[in-house]
This record gives C-alpha cells, sequence and structure tokens, in this order.
C-alpha cells in the first residue's frame, strides 16, 4: 500500500493518505492507515488505542461496498471512529484524520 507523508490537512488536523490495490480490503486499508498515523501496528489498534472498527461500522457491508468493480467505481464512504478519526474510503485510496 503506497502512502503519502503524514500531514495536517486544511483544518491543521493530522492526517494521512494511503492508496490500496485490488488485495487489499477496504477495511484492512483503513486499519493500516489509522495505524500509520497513529505509528502503531495495525494489530494493537484494539489494545493501545481501544479502536475496533466493527464498533463504528460493519467490516463486511464495507468490504461488500467495494467487491464490485462497476459499483466501486463510484462509491465513496466516509465515516467516523471513536469521535477521534474521520476515514474516507474510496476504490482505491484511504484518507484518515484525526480529529481535534
Amino acid at each position: 500500500m503506497a502512502a503519502s507523508d503524514s500531514d495536517p490537512d486544511a483544518t491543521g488536523a493530522p492526517s494521512i493518505e494511503r492508496e490500496y490495490g485490488p488485495d487489499t480490503a477496504p477495511t484492512v486499508a483503513v486499519l493500516e492507515a489509522i495505524a500509520a498515523l497513529e505509528g502503531a501496528d495495525a494489530t494493537a489498534l484494539g489494545d493501545e488505542f481501544g479502536l475496533v472498527l466493527y464498533d463504528h461500522l460493519d467490516p463486511q457491508a464495507l468490504d461488500a461496498l467495494f467487491a464490485s468493480e462497476s459499483a466501486a467505481a463510484s462509491v465513496t464512504v466516509a465515516f467516523e471512529a471513536d469521535a477521534t478519526y474521520t476515514a474516507t474510503v474510496t476504490p482505491d485510496r484511504v484518507t484518515v484524520t484525526r480529529d481535534s
């Protein structure tokens, strides 16, 4: 997964944008982007940050939205997790912002 540097967004909040390929599920891409933003391992987000993605959305539903190439071409999903992160997911890119 390609990553851009962790830079503040227009409001000054830390954010990261990462590309992901067809072999990476969108939910995995979101977790990896949050982990990269925090400098943590994606498998430790629950223990270290109390973040469990399925507490905020249905991971299977998110992945299913992007499963079909024709449907995924026009899908953008944005959601908040723990009132700490805002994630925007498109068919090939994830942007995560740590809210202030």
